[in-house]
């Protein structure tokens, strides 16, 4: 079920199923509930979505309301994994999860409204008169979308089920990824192939899922490829007259060509996207670092910054997290003859960061050749060091710090950072690397 911005020829008409009302209160069409419902959005097997307005504010919203009751065991893992990996994702390209409340057999997510409807139905409206994107709007839309799956790798999940439909639009330009139904966190290392859950939708699954082989980041870029190809082409990659001929289409390759307005280096990333080998699909990481994205990266972050339908504090978002991207890829690219990218040194990983008043909050950790980042998950402001401006690294007894797993890393200055982990392993592996770099 998607939430989007075009209401249903029933709006306004509530017919909800149960007689009483669970949500009585929070959730109604009187000025009396918290929030007030405006426009029906759409509607599915377990519920309905609702454009709303926050009664003490007067903000608008959009609101899933499902009937878990009516749900398999399956189904509410689903809808259990969208709350919480919507809670988990702080980034402007990422719908924003706001309030969630359950009460007697009924669930209510409230999350950020998208007035531009979503990504599947601009297509399907551009079709009957062939009205192509401009290329720097299907380039926009692509790097919004890195960033966003950026985000949610670097916090330890993959989203499982990219495509148009998930994928919604604002009136400003911003690209918006929703839906995390399928979304699953993972606590393994990312260079792993992990999850091997068979799902999504049939036309976005990659070869090797036909295949029945594990889920794995490098699956997520296919499908990043089908979505980059239906902006481009107004039509999905893979066709068929049944599912058998839509499997050997995908897992062979045959695709229609694509139109011939578009750039040869827009045109040379969708194809290494829909590489039928997984080993050759691009990682986020490297098509940041190739010179037409970090280009386009630029420019993108330029006129985000110079847009006055975008409020300040979410521009100042997107180009602070642009920044952090730029350096990293500029930095990897620059040490790229000097140091191997699967050099044990090189680290990234979600941490706590100690702060004044005693708070722990949530922080990148990246190591990249002669560079220390941190990039703030709340409010995404990045800082970075040269490591030579380090003078050492070390562990935090617990009796000091008053937590297990905590270490840090002091500059000539004597500034010091002081960071937690979760477990003994991810400790003893950022000891490791950041003592392999820092005397």
């Amino acid at each position: 079920m998607e939430a989007t911005s075009r209401p249903d020829r029933n709006a306004g008409r509530d017919r909800s199923p149960f007689p009483h009302d669970p949500l009585s209160g929070i959730l109604g069409t009187t000025s009396g509930c918290k929030y007030i419902k405006r426009n029906l959005l759409g509607h599915g097997g377990f519920g309905r979505a609702w454009q709303v307005e926050e009664a003490s504010t007067g903000r608008t919203f959009a609101a899933k309301v499902m009937d878990l009751t009516q749900m398999s065991s399956k189904d509410l893992r689903f809808v259990t994994n969208e709350v919480k990996c919507l809670s988990r994702c702080k980034n402007p390209h990422i719908v924003r999860y706001e309030d969630s409340v359950e009460k007697d057999g009924k669930l209510l997510i409230v999350m950020e409204y998208a007035d531009g409807g979503d990504l599947y139905r601009q297509i399907k409206a551009r079709q009957p008169l062939v009205h192509y994107f401009r290329e720097r709007e299907v380039i926009f839309i692509l790097l919004q979308l890195c960033i966003a799956l950026d985000h949610i790798h670097t916090n330890k999940m993959m989203h499982r089920d990219l495509k148009t439909a998930n994928i919604l639009l604002n009136t400003s330009g911003l690209v918006k990824l929703g839906d995390f139904g399928f979304s699953r966190q993972y606590e393994d290392s990312l260079s792993k192939t992990i999850g091997s859950t068979f799902c999504g939708t049939p036309y976005y699954l990659s070869p090797e899922l036909w295949h029945r082989q594990m889920y794995s980041k490098k699956s997520e870029m296919w499908s990043l490829g089908v979505v980059l190809y239906e902006v481009m082409a107004l039509r999905r990659p893979f066709g068929g007259n049944n599912m058998d001929e839509l499997i050997n289409n995908i897992c062979s390759s045959n695709r229609r060509p694509l139109p011939n307005y578009l750039s040869d280096d827009l045109v040379a990333v969708c194809d290494q996207l829909l590489s039928v080998d997984p080993a050759k699909r691009p990682s986020l990481r490297a098509l940041f670092q190739l010179p037409f994205i970090m280009k386009n990266l630029k420019i993108l972050q330029y006129r985000v910054e110079r847009h006055n339908r975008i409020s300040k504090p979410i521009r100042a978002d997107v180009s602070n997290g642009i920044t952090y991207i730029l350096q990293y890829s500029t930095t990897n690219d620059n040490n790229n003859n000097k140091i191997n990218k699967t050099d044990e040194t090189e680290k990234k990983g979600i941490v706590k960061r100690h702060m004044a008043r005693s708070e722990w909050l949530d922080y990148e950790l990246a190591l990249a050749p002669g560079v220390i980042l941190m990039r703030d998950l709340k409010c995404e402001n990045v800082k970075n060091s040269p490591i030579t401006a380090f003078a050492s690294a070390c562990a935090i007894d617990e009796g000091i710090a008053g937590e297990r797993f905590v270490f840090a890393v002091r500059k000539h200055s004597g500034k010091a950072y002081w960071f937690k982990v979760d477990d003994k392993e991810t400790f003893e592996a950022w000891m490791a690397a950041l003592q392999a770099v820092i005397p």
